[in-house]
């Protein structure tokens, strides 16, 4: 029996799972952005933006996000990607923009859709949920989490019929074990105690099948334990080039249809940097000085989808 035929939610022993176990799965390789023509910082909603209200550089931060775009134009000419596609934002939902939060696509066009923690944030929602369904996904509504924020929390195992599960800031627990019954996979959860690392794509970023490069410090003795049982190689990035840089908000993507392997990130990390090459990754460095202000770089500012 394959492990995803008896559906579990792992956290404090993952003994019983085997990757090797876990059926494959392709990459999706469809890019989604949201412009950010009401992108702004207006109050505290994790550490970062502590002391930025007001401190936004409008301009720039449209300047920015326009590099991103031209970074995954490029990367659809070179087949890395499939499609380059844009959501338009809405006025009154400033950080709309950070896509990778309001749902969670998955295989077999079902999406399932946050439940995001603050109120401003619930606004952007329905916009996302509507933009799917008019791809032809279904809704897949939680009945029992009080929060669930998408792909910020929820990481899948690079090939693998396989989720991480980050929560303590931004997704309730209680949302893996009906996720991984609704989807039909397992899910190892994963507690963030550390309010620099508020999503688990802030602190966490599988490379491959064995590889991952993380934070350390983002998780508790538990959590590391789990990952190290199901990593054969860990990269340990220092935090404070976690923090300073936001290079574990790296977007890693790995063409297994051709091969092709890009990781888009923000300038100036070594450690990581380092990490990518060693694991065959062309490096995209690019500038998200303004998104930082906000808790986010390059992978809050996508979502992926098949």
């Amino acid at each position: 029996m394959s492990t995803e035929n008896a559906i579990k939610i792992y956290h404090d022993d993952v003994k019983g799972l085997q990757v090797s176990n876990i059926s494959s799965r392709s990459e999706p390789l469809k890019v989604l952005m949201c412009s950010p023509t009401y992108f702004d910082i207006i109050d505290v909603k994790n550490a970062h933006m502590e002391g930025q209200s007001g401190k936004l550089d409008k301009a720039l931060a449209l300047q920015q996000w326009n590099d991103l775009k031209d970074v995954y134009e490029t990367l659809k000419q070179e087949n890395v990607i499939e499609e380059v596609l844009v959501i338009e934002g809405v006025e009154g939902c400033e950080d709309m923009v950070f896509c990778a939060n309001q749902t969670f696509p998955w295989l077999d066009k079902s999406v399932v859709i946050s439940k995001m923690r603050h109120p401003s944030r619930q606004k952007e929602v329905p916009y996302f949920e509507n933009y799917f369904k008019s791809l032809g996904y279904q809704s897949i509504h939680l009945q029992t989490a009080n929060m669930f924020e998408g792909m910020g929390d929820t990481i899948p195992h690079p090939q693998k019929r396989l989720l991480y599960g980050g929560f303590g800031h931004r997704s309730d627990p209680k949302a893996y074990k009906e996720i991984s019954e609704t989807l039909q996979v397992p899910i190892v959860t994963l507690e963030l105690p550390n309010p620099n690392f508020y999503h688990l794509d802030t602190c966490f970023v599988p490379l491959s099948t064995n590889e991952v490069m993380l934070c350390k410090e983002a998780f508790t003795a538990v959590g590391l334990a789990n990952i190290q049982q199901l990593f054969s190689k860990i990269y340990y990035i220092p935090e404070s080039e976690a923090i300073d840089t936001f290079c574990l908000n790296a977007h890693v993507i790995n063409n297994d249809r051709n091969g092709k392997k890009a990781a888009i990130m923000q300038k100036g990390s070594t450690h990581a940097i380092d990490a990518l090459k060693q694991c065959g990754y062309k490096i995209y460095e690019i500038e998200t000085s303004e998104y930082m202000k906000s808790g986010g770089s390059v992978f809050c500012m996508k979502m992926m989808f098949y």
